[in-house]
């Protein structure tokens, strides 16, 4: 039970887990407020145009593909079976998950938001509400929110390689910025995103392990 896991709950962790959050929050709303997603794609615009800028946009588009990471979860679920290991397999449960409920809730965002990618050309603070348009929908960015999911949730469960798992999730997130489809706050409100969905189902996992 929720309430049962929460009243036996590392304070130090749920402490550390919510200030992170307010942090990426409090910095997706500054640069918002402070005007900073169009000098910041500006910059990283230009190293983008750059042959590494340009493989480093394409590989952070395909790593950060919904479908492709929900492929990869699979494929590792169907390895753990075959290997008869329930812990993995149940890592590789979490995944999909993961990715599939950041996913649809980035996609609900998106659609009610309706902000113009930077490709497009028009006013970074230009919001037109519900929309069908893929160049409006740019905030948040869901390579960020399904990358930074599975990074949060892979490092509740294999912390020796958290380094990895959010380096991997950064590298994807810069490259949406680098290739111009998102603006520094898509991305930052897609880590978030991304954030609080991984560590929910870590949470979850906490709470069933204590009612057992």
């Amino acid at each position: 039970m929720p309430a049962r896991w929460f009243a036996q709950a590392d304070p130090g962790l749920l402490a550390r887990r919510g200030l992170a959050c307010v942090l990426v929050l409090g910095a997706m709303a500054g640069v918002m407020l402070l005007g900073w997603d169009q000098p910041v794609r500006e910059v990283l615009g230009r190293f983008g145009k750059s042959g590494f800028g340009y493989a480093w946009g394409v590989s952070a588009y395909w790593m950060g593909l919904g479908g492709v990471q929900l492929a990869a979860a699979a494929a590792f679920i169907a390895l753990a079976i075959w290997a008869r290991s329930f812990r993995w397999r149940a890592i590789g449960i979490n995944c999909l998950w993961a990715v599939a409920v950041s996913g649809i809730m980035v996609q609900l965002i998106k659609h009610l938001v309706g902000r113009a990618r930077p490709r497009t050309g028009l006013a970074a603070n230009m919001l037109v509400g519900l929309t069908m348009n893929s160049d409006m929908h740019s905030f948040p960015s869901g390579h960020a929110s399904t990358s930074f999911a599975l990074a949060a949730w892979l490092s509740s469960r294999c912390p020796h390689y958290t380094v990895v798992f959010y380096g991997l999730a950064v590298f994807i997130s810069l490259g949406r910025i680098i290739s111009g489809s998102h603006y520094a706050s898509d991305v930052l409100g897609g880590m978030a995103l991304g954030l609080m969905v991984g560590w929910a189902l870590d949470f979850r996992r906490r709470t069933k392990e204590v009612s057992a």
